[in-house]
């Protein structure tokens, strides 16, 4: 399949957003200062929630389809500058600050997008009454932005450790408290209608376990992106997850290079070639996961830390996944570190269930990880590396054909 479906790659995207910001939230109360709201606030459905009240919103102002579609995408991915975010001691001022141009100036790197829903991203921390990050002030601040802020406070403010029943009052007094403050009167004037129907407060409830509360209220986008777009979103991707950690720098982009040479070795068409190298580049997507304490860690993980590493290519899976016609390039990307031993992870596949393309993703991924500078020691040389990799192919674990195909390559 040539084609991916637009709305479930702005899922999958917006799922691993949040994944993001649930590995931040673990690092020493990093949301502290940020959030006053709720530090202890979890973070796995909040692009989905703020998407769904975003499009609530929206849809009692409009339903022309184009306004629709840009309400979707911009609430979905409206934190996508803090998913690679590395520094734990900034203030509330400059994370706002810096999330909100990082994500407009990555949205404009992604196909299909355009210069207003970047300015929907960067204005979703303005207060109506000026005091924002950016000044904006009133109607000056962008419909979108103002149907942004609202939503995602509110997220901000729900404790998925609640009912939804016994929280109601409290998060209507904040709101309430903050109109013409923080939020636009007429947007917060829309959201008492459509809080006041308690199918809303279940569906905010259950938005987790239910997937078609979001799908009944988003837009038609059944929009067709072909592989060379979803290659160049695969890279803004990639460089996120390698920028997360310095350690990572580069990672995902030199796989890719290594797999992009295995496939005009091996003859692959331009078609696979071209989902082999999206793979790589999205092969770490669940890092983002994995909180930077352990990533960044100068010296051996321990077992509970290790246990959470490992996580990170079952994360991988649980993006990937979200989008049909992706089961190659979920399986090439998810599997790089199963061995044909069967003491690989995450689920201990034995070799004959490996492909190929799985053998090589693993071997070229073990040959860049020992190549490069990690946080516990220096980037091994090139037969130093080749030494580690061909013990482990005696051993059984990874595929002399792979490794001779690396071999041939580098």
């Amino acid at each position: 399949m040539d084609n991916i479906n637009l709305f479930q790659l702005i899922s999958a995207l917006s799922f691993a957003i949040d994944l993001a910001e649930t590995s931040i939230s673990m690092e020493n109360d990093f949301f502290k200062s940020f959030s006053e709201i709720n530090t202890k606030h979890k973070f796995l459905n909040h692009s989905k929630r703020t998407s769904y009240i975003s499009l609530k919103l929206a849809l009692e102002m409009s339903k022309e389809n184009d306004f629709l579609r840009k309400v979707f995408i911009a609430s979905s991915l409206h934190d996508i500058g803090a998913a690679g975010f590395i520094d734990e001691s900034h203030t509330e001022s400059r994370f706002v600050i810096q999330h909100s141009m990082k994500g407009s100036d990555l949205i404009k790197k992604l196909p299909l997008m355009d210069d207003e829903v970047s300015s929907y991203i960067k204005f979703h921390h303005e207060n109506y009454n000026g005091s924002g990050p950016f000044g904006l002030k009133g109607d000056e601040i962008p419909l979108i932005s103002q149907i942004i802020r609202l939503a995602d406070t509110f997220e901000l403010l729900y404790n998925d450790n609640k009912p939804n029943y016994v929280q109601r009052e409290k998060i209507l007094s904040f709101l309430k408290d903050n109109e013409g403050h923080i939020f636009a009167p007429y947007v917060f004037d829309i959201f008492l209608q459509i809080q006041s129907k308690d199918a809303f407060w279940w569906d905010i409830e259950n938005i987790s376990s239910l997937p078609d509360i979001i799908e009944k209220v988003s837009p038609n986008i059944s929009v067709f992106i072909g592989l060379i777009d979803l290659k160049n979103i695969a890279q803004v991707f990639a460089d996120i997850i390698d920028t997360k950690s310095p350690f990572t720098f580069k990672h995902s982009t030199n796989l890719t290079k290594l797999i992009s040479n295995a496939s005009d070795y091996l003859g692959f068409n331009t078609n696979k070639k071209t989902r082999f190298e999206i793979s790589a580049l999205m092969h770490d997507i669940g890092k983002l996961a994995i909180p930077n304490s352990i990533l960044d860690k100068n010296g051996k993980l321990t077992d509970k830390e290790f246990t959470i590493m490992k996580s990170h290519t079952y994360y991988t899976r649980a993006v990937l996944s979200r989008i049909n016609g992706f089961s190659d390039i979920t399986n090439w990307a998810a599997n790089h570190h199963e061995k044909l031993s069967g003491r690989g992870y995450p689920f201990g596949i034995e070799g004959n269930n490996l492909s190929l393309e799985e053998r090589i993703m693993s071997v070229c991924d073990m040959y860049e990880a020992l190549t490069a500078d990690r946080p516990y020691r220096k980037g091994m040389s090139k037969d130093d590396a080749l030494k580690i990799i061909d013990n482990s192919a005696t051993n059984g674990d990874i595929c002399n054909n792979a490794v001779n195909i690396l071999k041939e390559i580098i």
